[in-house]
């Protein structure tokens, strides 16, 4: 009965790790880093086509996704613009159910950006 009960729990502990827990940070590869890359993409050509900043991305460093009142992505990333290459930390906080509810924060070696806008 013991080890039925130790299974049990393994198998719950294994369960939750898998599936993530809300408001855990997952660095994300494969599929997930592929949509984080697309959700990035998106909010860059929006940006851009509007008030900017008009950044293209140049290469996905780390990217990690929490999910808190949406889905938090943050990046750690090489932004083109135009001729030039930097470095940067963006956060994109969606909340796509919200009127401009997608937050992108840049944290450039010039100083920091926040822009809004809608899914």
């Amino acid at each position: 009965m013991l080890s039925m009960k130790i299974v049990f729990v393994l198998g719950l502990a294994v369960t939750f790790v898998s599936a993530g827990l809300v408001g855990g940070i997952t660095e994300l590869s494969g599929a997930d880093l592929k949509e984080a890359e697309d959700t990035l993409n998106n909010s860059l050509s929006k940006l851009a086509s509007g008030d900017g900043p008009n950044y293209k991305l140049g290469k996905i460093i780390k990217a990690t996704r929490q999910v808190v009142s949406g889905s938090k992505y943050v990046y750690d990333v090489e932004l083109i613009e135009g001729s030039k290459t930097k470095v940067c930390n963006v956060e994109i906080w969606s909340q796509p159910w919200l009127e401009n509810g997608i937050q992108v924060t840049f944290n450039c070696p010039e100083g920091q950006v926040v822009k809004k806008h809608s899914a």
